[in-house]
């Protein structure tokens, strides 16, 4: 199965919510978000998003695609709250029956740090898109939880 069949019931137009935290001790600050998912370039799956945190409008962009490894995915990242100006590049697959995909950024002065994205397509009624902070020496944690609807 090609990562586009697979994210193939996520395509079309979606409402919900997004709920974002810093810390893993923190509330979850909620807010609506939409995302509009299509393949892009015939290769690709485009996932347009928005939320808002502190009353500011947000948004971003994950463009995903096939790698040369059967049921592998990469994808490029950029979000105007979370990566600022910079795209992030990730690696990963199907597994635990989601797309998860993995990506390092800097932490200075220590070691990197990681970020995970996973999605869950659904069945037609709706993606989910979870994204999570990877800290050396410590269990990851989730960050972000979109949740769409028709």
């Amino acid at each position: 199965m090609t990562i586009i069949d697979y994210l193939t019931p996520a395509l079309g137009s979606w409402q919900g919510s997004n709920g974002m935290r810093l810390r893993p001790t923190d509330d979850y600050e909620r807010s609506e978000a939409s995302a509009e998912v299509q393949i892009a370039a015939r290769n690709f799956i485009a996932i347009d998003y928005t939320w808002s945190t502190e009353g500011q409008a947000q948004d971003g962009l994950l463009l995903i695609s096939d790698a040369p490894e059967p049921a592998a995915a990469k994808a490029v990242w950029a979000d105007s709250w979370h990566s600022s100006e910079s795209w992030m590049e990730f690696r990963g697959g199907l597994a635990d029956g989601q797309l998860v995909l993995e990506a390092s950024y800097p932490a200075p002065p220590g070691p990197d740090w990681g970020w995970q994205i996973r999605i869950d397509p659904g069945t037609g009624d709706g993606p989910r898109i979870t994204m999570h902070n990877l800290m050396p020496e410590h269990p990851a944690y989730q960050v972000v939880e979109l949740v769409l609807k028709r």
